[in-house]
């Protein structure tokens, strides 16, 4: 009896051990692009201009820019959803009393993506933007 207490107790505080855990809960830029053409959203590689406001870097992070039907789709990569959204909060601080050609934003998880569509802002449906969503939604959480 003696030796199964202590062996419940051994086994008790084996399980209170902290163990560090690899968090595969973060989305690479590579999984986002195969999700997107997975949906039959073509993506091309676009042209990075350091000078343009969607492609600057956030918190400290460079995006990869890509083009669908001349448009672009940029896709920021952050280590953690935290930094994600300190990049979202740099973004709004940098374009707060800009005028923006019309983008949509996603976020999933530690990704951000600006998809600068240039449509009407009254318009109901901006071609893709459904598409770009139901990808993303796709994805499995980690």
């Amino acid at each position: 009896m003696r030796q199964v207490i202590i062996f419940s107790m051994l086994l008790f505080l084996t399980g209170c051990v902290q163990t560090e855990v690899n968090d595969s809960s973060n989305i690479t830029e590579v999984e986002v692009v195969e999700t997107l053409q997975d949906h039959n959203i073509e993506l091309t590689e676009g042209t990075f201009v350091e000078e343009d406001i969607f492609t600057s870097k956030l918190n400290g992070v460079k995006p990869e820019v890509y083009e669908l039907n001349k448009k672009w789709i940029v896709i920021y990569e952050f280590d953690t959803a935290e930094e994600r959204e300190k990049g979202e909060k740099e973004f709004a601080t940098k374009t707060a009393n800009i005028n923006l050609v019309s983008y949509t934003s996603f976020i999933k998880r530690n990704i951000l993506i600006f998809y600068v569509h240039g449509e009407d802002l009254n318009s109901n449906q901006v071609p893709f933007e459904k598409e770009i969503q139901e990808a993303l939604d796709s994805l499995i959480e980690g």
